[in-house]
């Protein structure tokens, strides 16, 4: 057998001078040149090619002081003299600086997040920032009035970016967190303060080593034939309760069920479940859902960052998902529109596939319209019965809401821009007014008598209104002067003034709530970019009064509404958080620039609606076991505004901040549901325990081997142990870390 021969070593040779030299130089480019791999010509005190793009205020060298003659700030103050504001609010978006820049510089693969957003408004400038280079227009943005008066600067749009190269996810302008953009000064002490708690990824790492014992062990429960559905119903008990709770919920909002109708079905159900139809199984199920995290009043258990409540809903949504998909779609009933509608909420509520909930409502209403639901149902005479014309009024209007609410979230116009309707507002009736064998409708009662319709009723005459706000505030290319944005504001203020008491009646306390909530979150959005630039432009000082009340009350009613122990609004939506970031945004500014409108007692009561919306987290965290990233943003924001106004011990306040985040973590863990109990509270009936009557043979066989689960679920990259520690903050780790994150030319 032969052997090949060694290769000969030879020794290394040493290195010259002058490539050791070589190895050590410094690396003189400014920072966006060396990010994008371009040649820089150095020049102070911004390059050519800043300059040309428009950039020279974000051109900075990182470079020491013996390098180049002029550099760029190193580091972000918390309470800037007023001579300072000006260089704090121009640090380009989503650099680090200092010690926070270098740190994120060693966590690889932090995946990209890229904010789109002009420099904060504390500058009092008027510059103007060009357009986006890759064809993507300036968004909302402030022009000259119509009496010829600049009405303050030009604004490019507060979006983000997601992802890279095709997998990309985009959020528009109302978007919450898209007002991160404009708050470089807070990302910058996020960044630094993440970076001083090193046990968080730890506690993160527990929780997801967690969830992938549970997404084996939950594979055992994957139904395969429609009969295993009743399979997945728990006790009699706990189905009434459920329902009980939606009814008193949901339904006094979204109208997509009869009672009269359903009671009598459910009676049926209850005397033998085995006589139940599928589609009203299903039904019952969705319906469980949408109340899961909101009827768990005891100690709430946990599997991963999941609750249980949260984890049974996900269970019934994809079971649910399943079902529908195997429906014939020539024969559509009324079930299957609930079905759908009772999807979309129950997703919302649990924020179960939440990164495709705008398409998902989207595509909700674009297919009711493919059915004619955007038509009056009375032109098909008597085809459709009076009974069902109105259900398809209530279901309509019904997705409407649902999918504005979405598209609001998401930063996207809504589906119904530049489409109209003809379909009559639904009847203010209550449901025992609206019988089944009737050949006629009842008569609508006035605004000022509350029925479960009241809220679909009155909220469906201002729809026009809010959808036309959403769709200017998410154009990229609308242009509001400042007159125009007080007509709209007037009009919004008019029906806030229109909304009944209802003093009387305690069950109308969350639909009066979200009639409200939905309006002043449009004030926010009308206002906000021009509130930004209050302290350049004294015109604009009412627009950030405007903000400032608007974003309490949102506040107050969330808080007070989850006082009282309805917790439906707290879940289904998340107005308090971009109502905290936009307190903390502005009163930022007024304090940086030493405004004396909003210090002293104004601004501790600003910072206690703040703490009450960081209560409002806690909450929601409780309750889903998951939303931590939101919780971290408040939390931080509410403590870099604390530094700001009474400079103390940063360190100390800055582990406060991060502090509020773990004590979740921490509680989560402590509450860890057992695996094997977990899938007998989820699953409580085996199909081998269960016997189906002799005409389900037929239908269990022909799905015998279907399955509902999606095998991707869960595999969001965090299986592997050895990736960086970056990797194991939850979701995308620069929501966390900031790191890569930039603004597009």
């Amino acid at each position: 057998m032969s052997s090949h021969p060694k290769p000969r070593r030879f020794p290394s040779p040493k290195p010259s001078p002058r490539d050791s030299k070589r190895r050590k130089r410094k690396t003189l480019s400014c920072y966006d040149c060396r990010r994008r791999k371009l040649k820089c010509d150095r020049e102070l005190p911004a390059c050519s090619r800043c300059r040309n793009a428009g950039q020279a205020h974000s051109c900075s060298y990182d470079e020491p002081t013996d390098v180049l003659r002029h550099p760029s700030p190193t580091s972000t103050c918390y309470t800037p003299a007023p001579q300072e504001a000006v260089a704090v609010a121009r640090l380009p978006h989503g650099r680090a600086s200092g010690v926070a820049s270098s740190s994120l510089e060693a966590t690889p693969n932090a995946g990209t997040w890229q904010l789109l957003g002009a420099a904060s408004s504390a500058t009092g400038t008027n510059e103007q920032r060009p357009a986006i280079r890759s064809g993507v227009g300036t968004g909302l943005r402030v022009v000259s009035g119509g009496d010829g008066e600049q009405q303050g600067g030009a604004e490019t749009e507060a979006t983000i970016f997601r992802g890279q190269n095709f997998m990309t996810q985009y959020y528009g302008s109302s978007n919450p967190i898209s007002l991160i953009s404009h708050f470089q000064e807070l990302r910058t002490f996020m960044k630094e303060t993440i970076m001083q708690r090193t046990s968080l990824p730890t506690l993160q790492r527990e929780l997801k080593a967690l969830q992938v014992k549970w997404k084996t062990a939950r594979s055992e429960l994957v139904p395969k034939s429609e009969w295993e559905l009743f399979g997945l119903l728990p006790d009699q008990e706990t189905i009434d309760g459920h329902v009980r709770v939606y009814f008193e919920t949901f339904e006094s909002l979204y109208r997509i069920l009869h009672y009269p109708s359903f009671a009598k079905e459910y009676e049926t159900f209850r005397g033998d479940w085995r006589a139940a139809k599928p589609a009203f199984v299903v039904l019952v199920l969705l319906m469980m859902a949408s109340v899961s995290c909101i009827s768990d009043d005891g100690q709430t258990q946990y599997i991963g960052e999941s609750s249980m409540g949260r984890e049974r809903a996900a269970l019934w949504i994809e079971a649910s998902e399943w079902w529908l998909s195997c429906q014939s779609q020539k024969h559509v009933y009324l079930a299957i529109w609930q079905i759908r509608c009772l999807l979309v909420l129950a997703k919302q509520v649990n924020v179960v596939k939440k990164k495709p909930a705008w398409t998902v409502a989207g595509t909700l209403v674009r297919t009711a319209m493919s059915a004619g639901f955007h038509r009056d149902p009375k032109m098909l005479g008597e085809r459709v019965s009076a009974f069902d014309q109105e259900m398809r009024r209530r279901l309509w209007a019904t997705m409407l809401e649902l999918e504005l609410q979405a598209s609001t979230e998401r930063g996207m116009p809504s589906a119904m821009t530049g489409i109209t309707s003809d379909s009559r507002t639904l009847l203010n009736v209550d449901d025992e007014d609206l019988v089944v064998e009737g050949v006629s409708l009842p008569e609508s009662k006035p605004w000022e008598v509350y029925t479960k319709c009241s809220f679909l009723h009155i909220s469906a005459a201002t729809f026009s209104l809010r959808t036309s706000i959403n769709s200017k505030v998410n154009d990229i290319g609308s242009r509001w002067t400042y007159d125009e944005v007080m007509d709209e504001e007037e009009k919004v203020t008019n029906e806030l003034r229109r909304l009944p008491n209802w003093a009387d009646h305690g069950c109308s306390e969350m639909a009066r709530t979200l009639l409200e909530i939905q309006l002043r979150h449009c004030l926010i959005m009308l206002h906000a970019p021009f509130a930004r630039q209050a302290e350049s432009n004294p015109r604009y000082t009412l627009s950030k009064m405007v903000c400032f009340n608007a974003a309490c009350e949102i506040i107050e009613k969330h808080y007070q509404l989850s006082k009282s122990g309805n917790h439906a609004l707290l879940l289904l939506r998340v107005d308090h958080f971009r109502a905290a970031l936009m307190i903390c945004h502005n009163l930022y500014i007024s304090a940086t620039i030493q405004s004396n409108l909003l210090l002293g007692s104004n601004s501790n009561t600003l910072l206690q609606y703040v703490n009450s919306a960081l209560d409002l987290f806690s909450q929601r965290i409780t309750r889903l076991g998951t939303g931590y990233t939101c919780h971290w943003y408040i939390s931080a924001a509410y403590t870099f505004l604390q530094l700001v106004l009474s400079p103390t011990d940063q360190t100390a306040r800055k582990e406060e901040a991060i502090e509020r985040v773990v004590r979740q973590y921490h509680r989560i863990l402590a509450h860890q549901e057992d695996l094997h109990k977990a899938k007998e509270v989820l699953f409580p009936l085996r199909p081998d325990q269960m016997t189906a009557p002799d005409d389900w043979g037929h239908a269990a066989t022909d799905m015998a081997n279907m399955s509902f689960i999606d095998p991707n679920i869960g595999q969001d990259g965090f299986e592997n142990p050895e990736l960086a520690l970056g990797e194991f903050f939850f979701g995308n780790p620069s929501a966390w870390t900031f790191d890569n994150l930039w603004s597009l030319e």
